[in-house]
């Protein structure tokens, strides 16, 4: 029994890994627009596996396919495990079955996106459901974890717990305005920070006006999480996990926000894009986490 919980935790751990991977690889599919490189032929690439003296975008799309592909297999088996091994801790069952309908509607996602154009907002909602599959995989995985341990339960005042709720649900938005920044060819549309170009501060139509809705929705998201950061260490003097979560959250935030300036000052270097995406996919993450052990709190 020992050593089957030990395999649950290694392909647990294994899974949100090559999760992550996914997320950045269609990432780099995006920022190299490579989503074209199999035409609109799906699943094949031009009717087969792998078209002949391929071009380099078609490599990248389909690689992506392959491994969202057998990432797909690996969400479904840890499910499955998960739900016989530790179905009776309450979020287990709910997070199993979400993480299977989130990597299999992703894919469907993307398939669309590949026979019926690739629209701005259906690409937008491929990377919006890639980030809460990735999230809901790993927080499965360190379900998986609690089960050999005690069961984290800390009180979250109610104050605190309506701002983690609210902050995670707007989070989720701000997420879909940087995937529309992305989509619509906005990225460079300012190209100064914080101005949008030299002597404008502001835009508010055209591709200028969703750069600058993106960011003005970033600067809201960091200001709110520095005033849960402040009224969180105050109330968690003693509750290390509480704690360290709302510090990690703000540190992916300051990260995010450091990355997404980098990215407009190197002119959308792609290594900075992929950790720009690499941190909103662990502050989402994070977030949700203290949701849940808020929601645990407030079951009590």
């Amino acid at each position: 029994m020992l050593f089957v919980n030990k395999l649950l935790k290694l392909f647990g751990i294994i899974t949100s890994l090559g999760m992550l991977l996914v997320l950045l690889m269609g990432a780099v599919v995006t920022k190299t627009g490579s989503g074209d490189g199999c035409g609109n032929s799906w699943p094949l690439c031009y009717g087969k596996v792998l078209p002949e003296a391929p071009e380099i975008e078609t490599i990248i799309e389909v690689s992506h396919r392959i491994v969202s592909a057998a990432l797909g297999l690996l969400v479904i088996i840890l499910a499955i495990w998960a739900w016989r091994k530790i179905g009776h801790i309450r979020e287990t069952k709910f997070l199993a079955i979400a993480s299977v309908f989130l990597i299999v509607f992703q894919g469907l996602l993307g398939a669309a996106a590949v026979v019926w154009g690739q629209s701005d907002i259906i690409l937008a909602s491929h990377f919006g459901f890639s980030l809460a599959s990735f999230a809901s995989v790993v927080l499965l995985t360190i379900l998986v974890f609690e089960a050999s341990g005690d069961k984290r339960t800390p009180h979250v005042p109610k104050r605190i717990r309506f701002h983690l709720y609210a902050i995670t649900i707007y989070s989720y938005i701000v997420v879909y305005t940087g995937a529309l920044v992305r989509h619509t060819g906005a990225s460079m549309a300012c190209d100064k920070v914080p101005f949008c170009s030299d002597g404008q501060l502001l835009a508010f139509s055209g591709p200028q006006g969703i750069q600058m809705l993106h960011r003005t929705a970033a600067v809201l998201i960091f200001v709110w999480l520095l005033y849960i950061l402040i009224i969180g260490l105050r109330e968690f003097k003693n509750k290390g996990t509480m704690r360290t979560g709302i510090i990690l959250a703000f540190v992916f935030i300051c990260l995010q926000a450091l990355s997404g300036i980098l990215v407009v000052v190197s002119n959308l270097n792609l290594f900075l894009a992929l950790f720009h995406g690499l941190f909103i996919s662990g502050l989402f993450t994070v977030l949700l986490y203290l949701v849940m052990l808020s929601l645990r709190s407030g079951r009590q």
